[in-house]
């Protein structure tokens, strides 16, 4: 065996510091080691005995040798920018004009027939859709659309609304008399809201301080082709501290369920009161006085002041347009012309007496 490799096998075999294995003469003496050790597997073996042994100036020759990788500077890293969700701005004035839709959606007030000796305690006027109601009567609504392929898609919102242009922004509130616990409208809880429904997947909201019940939409039942959903109203039009005389309306809208998109809007007046058929018959006899009478103008004419009588009286005319009326007032002249005739005669002085000239009476002498 050569000198140098019996050098490379003692060095391995004692306990010298095995790092000496790195300054070998050549590749042909670390051959011949190999095979007078008796690795069976020489490309394996050897690279797995040879692994763990490192030179201690290993790391130091590297350090000097190769030049230190430049520190990779941190860029600083931008602010997370907010995202910001762009959502549509609801209209702060409700809307209360009719609008059907392309569902052709329309609202009206089913009368249901009348028990024997009996009134509804509702009425409802088509020609103003207007409704008269009393407080928590159950007042059937029918619903007509058309072209709506999945109902369970949509939904209907109840809505109270002021009508006048300078309460229309006020939430429609309940007064604090109907509003207490012990109230026997209150029994279903919902103690804010002026319109109730009489659904059993009836749902209630408050949005911007305004109260609103919203029911889903189904599919007419056999033989019918109008939808029906019973409201109530827990409050009086006359409450003090809450509706307080002014005219409520009731705005009903058909949406969808999942963006609460506007397919559909109709609007009905409601006056809760406790006589609806007296205010009714009140209503339409003001309405009739009114299409009966002519519009007056602003300013009447005046018609010309007949000339002064010659005698220096004055003369007055009144101007009839009616027959009977003419007589009447003809009449009531006539008598009054009587009347102050025979009173200037009573109030008149006595006529004097003429004097006659009479014979002397001759005394009788018996």
């Amino acid at each position: 065996m050569p000198r140098n490799v019996q050098w490379v096998i003692s060095a391995m075999t004692s306990s010298l510091d095995s790092s000496l294995l790195l300054f070998s003469p050549d590749d042909e003496v670390l051959e011949q080691v190999k095979v007078d050790i008796g690795f069976q597997n020489l490309s394996q073996d050897w690279d797995s005995y040879m692994d763990p042994v490192e030179h201690p100036l290993k790391e130091h020759q590297l350090s000097e040798l190769e030049p230190a990788p430049a520190e990779a500077k941190e860029e600083p890293t931008p602010p997370a920018q907010k995202q910001v969700s762009v959502q549509p701005v609801a209209n702060s004035v409700p809307v209360l004009d009719g609008w059907p839709g392309v569902h052709q959606f329309q609202v009206t007030v089913r009368r249901r027939p009348e028990q024997a000796g009996r009134q509804l305690p509702y009425v409802y006027s088509a020609d103003g859709a207007k409704l008269y109601t009393d407080m928590m009567v159950a007042v059937p609504f029918s619903f007509t659309y058309s072209g709506v392929a999945d109902p369970s898609a949509l939904r209907i919102r109840a809505l109270p609304i002021y009508r006048e242009s300078h309460h229309i922004q006020t939430p429609v509130r309940r007064c604090a008399i109907h509003r207490e616990p012990q109230d026997p409208s209150n029994d279903t809880g919902h103690m804010m809201h002026v319109v109730r429904a009489d659904h059993h997947h009836a749902s209630y909201h408050v949005e911007q301080e305004r109260c609103s019940v919203t029911v889903p939409l189904e599919a007419p039942e056999p033989g019918t082709d109008h939808y029906q959903v019973l409201f109530k109203f827990a409050c009086m039009n006359t409450c003090v501290g809450g509706i307080n005389r002014r005219r409520l309306m009731l705005v009903l809208t058909l949406e969808e369920r999942a963006s609460g998109r506007t397919l559909g809007r109709q609007a009905v007046e409601v006056k809760v009161c406790r006589c609806p058929h007296r205010d009714w018959r009140a209503d339409e006899k003001r309405k009739g006085s009114e299409q009966a009478q002519p519009k007056a103008s602003k300013r009447p004419r005046r018609e010309p002041s007949p000339p002064p009588p010659s005698n220096g009286q004055q003369q007055l005319y009144v101007v009839a347009d009616d027959p009977a009326m003419y007589r009447y007032l003809v009449e009531a002249r006539e008598s009054l012309l009587r009347y102050r005739r025979s009173v200037l005669a009573e109030q008149a002085p006595p006529a004097p007496l003429s004097r006659q000239d009479t014979a002397p009476v001759k005394p009788e002498y018996r």
